[in-house]
């Protein structure tokens, strides 16, 4: 279907509908997610929040209940800003968003909340609501002429179930600056979604011992330019909260069909139920020569907060792996660490994490195998970046980071980021646009403030590049992203 087509009749459906606003949190503001985060770390919401987007439904109810006279500064400030858009919701007025952004060059590295890696583009964004039917349309244009509808979705929800046909940045993990497995690193993929539509506790007796918890099982198709064309994508993930501010996350990707392989349904029930294929489709084979059908990337990430000294510290960790020898002896596993606490009106965090990890085991020091594979040569990447880090693959990087709230609802944010990109020189990521190896130092930051309708963030970052074979050098990127709001 077609962009021009699928855009009238989404529109056609859109505006004959009484508009609401999404079922999820911050699909236009992701610092409404930043202000889940810090009440669910202080002690006043119980929620799952380690899955990006977290469902309205369950949490809206705590945060309306919340006496804000006693609260710190920051828990304070996030609860009256996911209040303020509840009360929106509330009104029922139709909520349409055109957001335009211009930079000074070509984004290379990106983050949760920062710049996307378009030079320019403009975005008109519609949410709205009908009965069991909820939804957003963007309509995206993009320097260079291009056109897309990312970030549009329908869904349907039934109890406490939805079902999303459409394409939402998403973030599964609990770090600030990257994840290991799915990340808004990239354009989002296009999937058909079964997620619960509450992130907090069941209220079965059967359920109830987990506390809050949140599922999530979604099929998407990856871009047509690749090595293995229209290459298919199942994603799951389950995170639970089995006692107050500690939450442990299980995710799963894998890769499978796609032109020229096994696309069938038993093939998609070979994949989930990791059955063993002989390598080059042979009837018969050793067990030397079986392999697993699709390529599989899995692992899990856990995230606890306690007080200190009257304010909450986390500390959180995530460990994904893909390949493994002897069914399920992983042996690619990437990691990453994090800590987090809050110092006056500012959330400080320090990430470090590390995909330059050695292939296959066995004492190998071979690298150059993270997100990789020898079927889907592309990777596990979509239209050229990493579906999970930022730094994607053979990269070591720590980041320290700052989000700073002010009074009149001004938000600043500055990341320093120290990384080595590529440091064996072989087999290069894509991540790297002028030599083989680099030596990275970049700092970033903005600020945004809202202006009645309008939001306005402006921001930046200065990189020192040092290289093998080129001259080091010195970069400077600045952008401004402009967001007007028509109730």
């Amino acid at each position: 279907m077609n962009f021009r087509f699928f855009a009238i009749l989404f529109f056609s459906f859109v505006f004959s509908c009484a508009t609401q606003a999404s079922p999820w949190v911050g699909t236009v503001d992701k610092q409404l997610h930043y202000d889940l985060q810090t009440l669910q770390e202080w002690g006043y919401l119980d929620a799952t929040v380690l899955t990006y987007p977290v469902p309205w439904k369950g949490v809206a109810d705590q945060i309306l209940a919340l006496d804000i006279s006693e609260m710190a500064s920051m828990p304070k400030q996030a609860a009256q800003r996911l209040s303020h858009y509840l009360n929106l919701q509330k009104r029922a007025q139709r909520r349409t968003f055109v957001e335009i952004q211009g930079a000074s060059d070509e984004p290379r590295l990106t983050s949760f909340d920062g710049i996307s890696d378009i030079k320019a583009s403009l975005k008109i964004t519609n949410e709205f609501y009908w009965k069991r039917f909820s939804g957003q349309l963007s309509i995206n244009y993009q320097a260079g002429g291009e056109k897309n509808l990312d970030n549009s979705f329908l869904a349907y929800q039934f109890g406490d179930w939805n079902i999303r046909a459409g394409s939402i940045d998403q973030w599964w993990g609990p770090a600030q600056s990257s994840s290991l497995i799915l990340s808004n690193n990239t354009r989002p993929i296009p999937t058909v979604a079964l997620s619960r539509s509450v992130a907090t506790a069941s209220d079965s007796p059967w359920l109830s011992w987990m506390g809050p918890w949140y599922f999530t099982t979604q099929l998407g198709q990856l871009e047509s330019e690749r090595a293995v064309p229209n290459t298919k994508l199942f994603l799951s993930r389950f995170t639970i909260s089995p006692f107050e501010r500690f939450e442990f996350g299980a995710s799963w990707a894998a890769m499978w069909g796609g032109d020229g392989q096994p696309r069938s349904l038993g093939t998609f029930i070979d994949v989930i139920t990791f059955r063993g294929v002989c390598i080059n489709e042979l009837d018969e084979c050793e067990d030397s020569q079986i392999t697993k059908q699709g390529n599989h990337l899995a692992g899990f990430d856990m995230k606890y907060s306690f007080h200190f000294l009257d304010r909450p510290i986390s500390v959180y960790a995530q460990r994904i792996g893909e390949d493994a020898v002897s069914g399920v002896n992983i042996t690619d596993q990437a990691t990453l660490f994090g800590v987090s606490t809050y110092i006056a009106n500012t959330k400080v965090y320090l990430e470090s994490s590390d995909t330059n990890i050695a292939c296959a085991g066995d004492g190998s020091t071979i690298t150059n195998c993270y997100y990789e594979n020898g079927v889907y040569s592309s990777g596990y990447r979509y239209r050229g970046r990493a579906i999970g880090s930022t730094f994607d693959s053979d990269a070591k990087q720590i980041t320290l980071g700052a989000n700073i709230r002010f009074d009149g609802g001004a938000i600043a944010e500055l990341v320093l980021r120290k990384a080595e990109l590529n440091p064996d020189g072989t087999r290069p990521s894509p991540v790297l646009t002028d030599d083989v190896t680099e030596d990275l130092i970049q700092l970033s930051g903005f600020y945004q403030r809202p202006f009645g309708n309008w939001l306005l963030k402006a921001g930046g970052s200065i990189e020192s590049r040092q290289f093998v074979t080129e001259d080091d050098d010195v970069e400077a990127l600045l952008y401004l992203n402009a967001t007007y709001v028509f109730d």
